[in-house]
């Protein structure tokens, strides 16, 4: 799997540090969108402080590795994407009871640029909140 992560890294036009390697392959790895405190614990013993990590995740946002989940609870989740847009390309579902946070993968947003005349939209979020299907 290290080649991947290189070659996505490579891609995007980043070097390939042994801390951005193994950042990228927990958040690719992981299931849903983890929060820096999760990050930085499950780091532990890869070098990475609270700093590095902040400014290799800075990085894969501004190349589209990334995204950044914005949740109710004003706690940031970052999730792999690596579809190359800046911002988001799906919606995101976040749980009222428990607090859990979900990429909802299968859908698509919709592309709006065109049809509003005069506006130039720099970024898309579409968050769905409600009972996730552990708490409903």
């Amino acid at each position: 799997m290290e080649a991947v992560v290189k070659e996505i890294l490579n891609r995007a036009g980043l070097k390939c540090t042994p801390g951005r390697a193994a950042l990228l392959q927990l958040l690719i790895d992981s299931k849903t969108p983890l929060a820096q405190e999760e990050i930085s614990s499950r780091l532990t013993g890869k070098g990475l402080n609270k700093v590095n990590i902040y400014r290799a995740l800075e990085s894969f946002i501004k190349v589209g590795l990334v995204h950044r989940i914005d949740s109710s609870d004003r706690i940031w989740r970052f999730a792999y994407c690596g579809c190359g847009q800046i911002g988001h390309c799906h919606p995101h579902f976040i749980c009222r009871s428990c607090g859990s946070v979900e990429c909802l993968l299968q859908l698509e947003l919709p592309n709006l640029a065109k049809k509003i005349s005069g506006y130039t939209i720099e970024e898309r979020e579409l968050y769905l909140k409600g009972l996730c299907p552990r708490c409903n």
